[in-house]
């Protein structure tokens, strides 16, 4: 009885499948196509930002009544971007700079997004760059443009600031997302060291920690003094309506009292008006506005045992340190200590740039100065952090023998983890079945049982799907 093999067709006997177009093989990509690309996707940025910010106004504006024309509500709603581009607002009664970082990430990731989209759509590295500049001139101009339709006998904004203010953070945001989407960063980060790749990730590490903590110090004070919030909130009589645009806008402002706490916590403190200062040493403070996030302002001092909330970004920069010993940063301590320098320099540079960002104004006058010396807050983070990281990687590596973990930094530490598939790994399953039947008389075993354990010639297994091309990994290969 003879048993037939299921008919299959030799890869050889089919056409060899078309490789893939590469976009490097193209000609060179046209202005027009450059342009277009960056024009749609800053427009989208723009619009995605915009739209969030004019619902909840016209909304607002709806059961409100409807006072006023719908108009001012549009205006509302364009100056209330503007300021989270970072761009200030100049009112009667003065400059309104204080700018809502929630929004301002916002903004930022929706930024990010764009550049990397149009380093995608374009499918040149070389053009990547130029890409993101297109995006950023696209959004200075829309800025500027809404600027001018903002501006009022009320209300001004200068289109020219609106352009560079904007149009400098579409370019830093575009830029990163353009480097990332085309791989740029991977190669950046392929040829730096081990220790400056650890120092990198330990110091953006170390600042997420301490914004946290922050939050959490701010959260924690202002549940202290709720009653005091929620007798602002009734000292309003806005109703329902008005009480949830009090709570938006508390919202939108946290990450903005979230730095002024890290300022707290770390020593320099920050001022709210002028000649005013708020410190664990002591605090100094004029007419504070009626808003509810406001009522977790410490008015006191702190007593005797708040000297210890300066420990805790000490405690953060230990637990980098100890992050920092357990990554590959080379022989010897030397690049230790390096890396562990850099993640409190990183650390610091990330909060001057949030201390800089949460300064700002509310009007003239008194409150003409608000939030934190940025240059104070990044040194004294920059130092609190290398510092105490410095002392806990040395001491992990020299008394707690903590070693490293040699696997985790590769070449392109800061891109994403390779696969083994990519990496050139073989499958031994899959080796196996490329390979063939072995027979002859060198062979172990019989050749038909092996033959009977090959995916290709179980009829079943052939059945499954499609048969397999020419170059598949994994394939089983013409039948034998």
């Amino acid at each position: 009885m003879s048993v037939t093999e299921p008919s299959t067709t030799p890869a050889e006997d089919s056409p060899p499948a078309p490789a893939p177009a590469t976009r490097t093989d193209a000609a060179p990509l046209g202005r027009a196509s450059l342009l277009v690309a960056a024009a749609a996707t800053a427009g989208w940025a723009a619009l995605v930002s915009f739209v969030p910010l004019l619902v909840l106004v016209l909304l607002g504006w709806l059961l409100a009544g409807g006072a006023g024309a719908a108009t001012s509500a549009l205006r509302v709603a364009g100056a209330a971007w503007l300021l989270g581009n970072g761009v200030p607002i100049h009112t009667p009664i003065g400059p309104y700079g204080l700018v809502p970082l929630a929004l301002t990430a916002f903004v930022a990731w929706r930024l990010v997004r764009a550049g990397g989209n149009t380093a995608r759509a374009l499918g040149d590295r070389r053009a990547a760059l130029l890409g993101a500049v297109g995006v950023a001139v696209g959004y200075g101009l829309l800025a500027a443009l809404l600027a001018l339709l903002v501006s009022g006998p009320d209300v001004s904004v200068s289109a020219p600031r609106a352009f560079v203010t904007a149009g400098g953070l579409a370019l830093v945001c575009a830029v990163s997302g353009a480097a990332h989407r085309s791989g740029m960063l991977r190669h950046i980060a392929g040829q730096l060291s081990p220790a400056v790749r650890a120092g990198l990730r330990s110091g953006g590490f170390a600042a997420v920690t301490l914004l946290g903590l922050g939050a959490f110090t701010a959260g924690g004070s202002l549940a202290w003094h709720a009653d005091r919030a929620a007798d602002t909130f009734r000292a309003y009589q806005a109703g329902p309506v008005g009480d949830i645009g009090l709570a938006l806008l508390c919202l939108l402002y946290a990450p903005t009292v979230s730095v002024w706490a890290v300022a707290y916590l770390s020593g320099p403190g920050f001022a709210f008006g002028a000649h005013t200062a708020v410190g664990i040493g002591g605090v100094h403070l004029g007419p504070v506005p009626a808003i509810p996030l406001l009522a977790g302002l410490p008015t006191d001092a702190a007593p005797a045992a708040g000297a210890l909330l300066l420990g805790l970004p000490l405690l953060v920069g230990v637990a980098t340190g100890w992050l920092v010993a357990r990554r590959d940063t080379g022989p010897g301590l030397t690049p230790l200590v390096f890396a562990t320098a850099l993640s409190g320099a990183v650390a610091g540079a990330l909060f001057a740039v949030a201390g800089a960002l949460s300064a700002g104004s509310l009007g003239g006058g008194q409150l003409a100065t608000i939030g934190p010396s940025w240059w104070q807050l990044g040194l004294a983070v920059a130092g609190l952090v290398g510092v105490a990281a410095m002392a806990a990687g040395l001491t992990a590596r020299t008394i707690a023998r903590v070693r490293p973990h040699r696997t985790e930094d590769s070449g392109a530490g800061l891109g994403p983890t390779a696969t083994p598939e990519a990496a050139g790994s073989v499958d031994p399953v899959a080796d196996a079945g490329s390979s063939g039947p072995r027979t002859g008389p060198g062979g172990s075993g019989d050749g038909k049982a092996e033959a009977a354990q090959d995916p290709a010639a179980d009829p079943a297994a052939h059945h499954q799907g499609p048969a397999d091309g020419p170059g598949d990994e994994g394939g089983a290969g013409p039948a034998m």
